[in-house]
């Protein structure tokens, strides 16, 4: 059995959570790597409302699960950094044969979320 993140006397750089369900990501999380571990349908990741929300916030989502994920913008809408889009509401992996690897990384800057998509993923944007 693998260890957790945190055990022992040792602490890891970071924390990671699967999420075989819709859930939405706590303001107490940043820095987490959420994944779709164990998921049988898309997961979708939304967002925490951006009121009061520090400035370097940010979430890693990976995906594990054959079945896609998608990350959602929570409570404002049209905030999401895309390639060729300033004003996204969600980011969706959907393409099966890039699903299981594909990445995303956002981060609050103040304004907007900056997205990161790392490991060639083919992303849909809404």
């Amino acid at each position: 059995m693998p260890l957790a993140s945190f055990g022992g006397n040792e602490t890891f750089t970071a924390l990671l959570k699967a999420k075989t369900a819709a859930y939405t990501v706590l303001v107490s999380e940043s820095g987490v790597i959420f994944t779709n571990r164990g998921a049988t349908a898309s997961v979708t990741f939304t967002l925490p409302a951006v009121t009061n929300l520090p400035i370097g916030f940010n979430v890693t989502f990976y995906g594990l699960s054959a079945y896609g994920f998608a990350v959602a913008s929570g409570g404002s809408a049209d905030n999401i950094v895309v390639q060729n889009d300033a004003t996204a509401d969600s980011i969706t992996f959907t393409t099966t044969s890039r699903i299981i690897g594909a990445a995303c990384k956002v981060v609050w800057d103040g304004t907007a979320w900056l997205s990161f998509i790392y490991v060639g993923a083919t992303a849909a944007y809404a």
